[in-house]
């Protein structure tokens, strides 16, 4: 099976630069939308930019393939890590224009986007269910972790309905795209010369 955006160790890099970094411009956005301070997102902007800089690295190193498959769970662990970094205070001083609750399936888009180049090597073997079922189970558990992290964030309170309803709608979404994109394109030849992360 060929997935083309990961056909390339260079191009699966800039696609994971490009998305830190879009990320990293959303966040700043919000803060401005809710009227918050940079010193409230400091650590999650920052950790946004150091993903952006290692995917922007990563795409000219042309070594990268021997790195190894561990390569590519740095974007979902750097990613989980924002998200972490978000949950961990309440921002009592925000003046939210929307419902931050719209936030998480963006969120979880992402971070499933990311699951999936991790558990890339799992569909290419053809085990198509498998590989959404390693996906899905991850992104529920880290939402679930999430969850039980904000009980213990004053100000914070967990709620299933954040992992059953607006979590799982991002992880279904991006799941759904990403499987749907690779039974588009499993039909496709493989081009010749093409490089498999």
């Amino acid at each position: 099976m060929n997935f083309a955006i990961f056909s390339d160790n260079r191009r699966a890099w800039s696609f994971i630069s490009a998305a830190f970094g879009i990320q990293a411009a959303g966040s700043l956005f919000i803060l401005h939308l809710f009227r918050m301070n940079f010193t409230d997102l400091r650590l999650p902007v920052s950790i946004l930019v150091f993903g952006m800089l290692l995917g922007a690295a990563f795409s000219v190193y042309s070594r990268s393939r021997e790195l190894g498959p561990w390569q590519w769970w740095i974007p979902p662990v750097l990613y989980a890590f924002f998200i972490y970094s978000l949950s961990d205070q309440s921002y009592p001083n925000a003046q939210p224009t929307v419902s931050p609750k719209f936030f998480h399936p963006a969120e979880y888009m992402v971070l499933t986007w990311f699951l999936c180049v991790g558990w890339m090597p799992v569909l290419r073997r053809g085990r198509t269910f498998s590989f959404a079922a390693r996906v899905l189970c991850t992104g529920l558990l880290f939402a679930a972790s999430d969850e039980f992290h904000q009980s213990y964030v004053p100000g914070r309170t967990p709620q299933v309905s954040d992992v059953f309803f607006w979590d799982l709608m991002g992880i279904a979404l991006a799941l759904g795209a990403v499987l749907l994109a690779n039974r588009r394109l499993a039909a496709c030849p493989v081009r010749r010369g093409e490089e498999q992360p």
